[in-house]
This record gives C-alpha cells, sequence and structure tokens, in this order.
C-alpha cells in the first residue's frame, strides 16, 4: 500500500509528470529493441507539443523520470539517459546524452549519461571513468 499511499500524496502536477515519465521510459525500453539508432536520437530529442508551454525544473523531470525508469524492468543507463532527454526537451529544456565506454578488469563497459544545465544527471555509476565516444545534443524546442 506504500506505493499508492506515495503516489496519491502527490500534487497532480507531479502524477502527471510522473506517468509521462514513465511512459515516456517504457517507449525507450522498448524502441532498443525495434527502432534504429536514427530513429531513436530524434525521438529523444524532439519536444513534442507540451515544449513550448511548459516551465517544469530540470530537478522535477530528472525525479520523475528516475522513479519512472526504477519500474521499469531492463530499464539500462541507456534507456534512462534516451527516456530524460526526451522528457527534458518535451518541457523546453536543451540537453546532451553522453555515451562512452570505459576499460574494468580487462573488460569493456559502456555508459550513457545526461548533461543538462552545467549538470550531470547519469542513471548510474560515474560518468568521469568513461571515455566520450559521441554525444548527441537536443537543442530548446520552443
Amino acid at each position: 500500500m506504500k506505493p499508492f499511499s506515495t503516489l496519491f500524496s502527490l500534487s497532480s502536477a507531479d502524477r502527471r509528470l510522473l506517468g509521462q515519465a514513465l511512459l515516456t521510459s517504457l517507449i525507450a525500453r522498448g524502441a532498443l529493441w525495434v527502432a534504429d539508432i536514427a530513429w531513436l536520437r530524434r525521438w529523444a530529442a524532439s519536444g513534442g507539443p507540451a515544449a513550448a508551454s511548459s516551465n517544469r525544473p530540470v530537478s522535477r523531470i530528472v525525479w520523475a523520470t528516475q522513479a519512472a525508469c526504477r519500474r521499469v524492468p531492463g530499464a539500462t543507463c541507456l534507456v534512462s539517459s534516451l527516456a530524460l532527454q526526451r522528457m527534458l526537451s518535451r518541457h523546453g529544456h536543451s540537453s546532451e546524452l553522453h555515451i562512452g565506454v570505459a576499460r574494468k578488469d580487462a573488460a569493456f563497459t559502456a555508459h550513457a549519461w545526461i548533461v543538462c544545465e552545467g549538470e550531470v544527471y547519469d542513471g548510474v555509476g560515474s560518468d568521469e571513468a568513461y571515455t566520450r565516444l559521441v554525444a548527441w545534443r537536443a537543442s530548446d524546442a520552443a
């Protein structure tokens, strides 16, 4: 019952934002199975209809996306970063999605993270140990 009481204690705006983040995270998770990288990049960077009218702070968008991704089975840092970039774009914030690699214990590992307004948001782990391979910029979609 605690998850439901927590959900109902949120403001209606936060509940809508959380629902939007959950749907976005599910789409990002599914799209990784069927979509090509060009489509994923365009989708994550596109603002959609809410971009021009939203004034949601970055911190609330990050909170909602992180909370949603914790509830999506198989959500990775890439799923989280794609969903967060899409959510930030929808709400009129520019961001960059970074993908990097590192060598750990004789194996390569990869990580994805978001940079928005000079802050790093990285689902899990730390981006400092990774060599950046690519950065996808999503500009303000006003």
